[in-house]
């Protein structure tokens, strides 16, 4: 947002503002380089095909338990599948909208450059506007990374506690998935629980960098489409106190930039109803599954279920009321 050195607010590129988001939209595939859309097509479906293993056993598993009648059980992995699967599919999503995302982009470091030459009241809400981006986008990477810590950190310190201080040590998988056809306990026999523990860790990473990375160019698009608005109505405040020649300059300006802004807001519907109306469906989901828990297990068990998908819907649904209002 201000580069060291130089005058207060010296907007930069949306890459240098927002470093961490492109960063993770980068390792993540899913930032719309078009130097890079061949490279991206192929490491696409390689990398959906290095997941299929995990979805592959889960989809099994679930089959066997719908047919046991283990509606808990299935339960739990609905409620970790379909987010899960997600993460996957903002890769295909932004590849296949990766013109429009592109155009995002391009538009935001159009508008950073020319707010660089703004007087100093609309560099202040241009300023705030991107720190705002940054506190939702920083709140809702931390959300991840907990969610993250949670299931790797719990097993990994279970293990570490066990091995040292156990008589008996017990083995904990980061996600209990059991081996097709064979015996439950028969996970935790190396070698497939040590490459299942691993792969699981690399499957959780590609998660993160895709929920920080597209959830963050989307945070950061709302969010720049409502500077707009603002910049908007302050123009139009301004030029009801001129008259003649100077005020149908300044409003003709205020209408031209209400019509990119519009183009904006067109641009950032396109890239993301796909996976907001996906998410949306998502949260009525978790939500049945709530409303199942309340009936089938304990109240500490429902809490800690609860922690871990009330974030995430609550962001996804105050996204979506954004994005409307916008």
């Amino acid at each position: 947002m201000t580069i060291p050195g130089k005058k207060q607010w010296e907007f930069t590129s949306f890459p240098e503002t927002f470093l961490i988001t492109s960063f993770s939209m980068s390792i993540g595939m899913i930032y719309p380089n078009p130097a890079t859309d061949k490279w991206r097509l192929l490491a696409i479906p390689f990398a959906l095909l290095s997941v299929s293993p995990v979805s592959v056993f889960i989809s099994i598993e679930m089959l066997k338990l719908w047919n046991n009648g283990e509606i808990l059980e299935l339960m739990r992995h609905t409620a970790m599948f379909l987010p899960f699967f997600a993460g996957f599919m903002k890769m295909c999503l932004m590849y296949y909208r990766r013109v429009e995302a592109k155009k995002i982009i391009d538009i935001i470091n159009h508008d950073y450059a020319y707010y660089n030459n703004l007087p100093d009241d609309y560099k202040a809400m241009v300023a705030a506007s991107i720190k705002s981006s940054h506190i939702y986008i920083n709140i809702w990477a931390a959300c991840v990374m907990v969610i993250f810590a949670v299931f790797v950190g719990t097993a990994s310190l279970l293990n570490i506690v066990s091995h040292l201080f156990m008589q008996e040590p017990k083995r904990y998988m980061i996600y209990d998935i059991n081996m097709p056809g064979r015996d439950p306990e028969e996970r935790f026999n190396s070698p497939y629980f040590e490459i299942m523990y691993f792969y699981t860790i690399y499957v959780a990473l590609m998660y993160v960098l895709s929920f920080t990375g597209y959830d963050g160019l989307m945070i950061a698009s709302v969010n720049h489409a409502c500077l707009r608005q603002n910049i908007f109505t302050r123009q139009v405040q301004e030029a009801m106190g001129m008259r003649g020649e100077r005020l149908r300059r300044k409003m003709a300006d205020a209408v031209k930039d209400q019509v990119e802004a519009l183009r904006l807001i067109d641009y950032v519907q396109t890239t993301f109803n796909i996976y907001l109306g996906y998410m949306y469906v998502i949260v009525l989901v978790e939500m049945v599954i709530c409303i199942y828990l309340t009936n089938e297990v304990k109240l500490y068990c429902l809490i800690e279920f609860i922690i871990q998908n009330l974030v995430s819907a609550f962001v996804t649904i105050t996204r979506l009321v954004e994005l409307i209002y916008v």
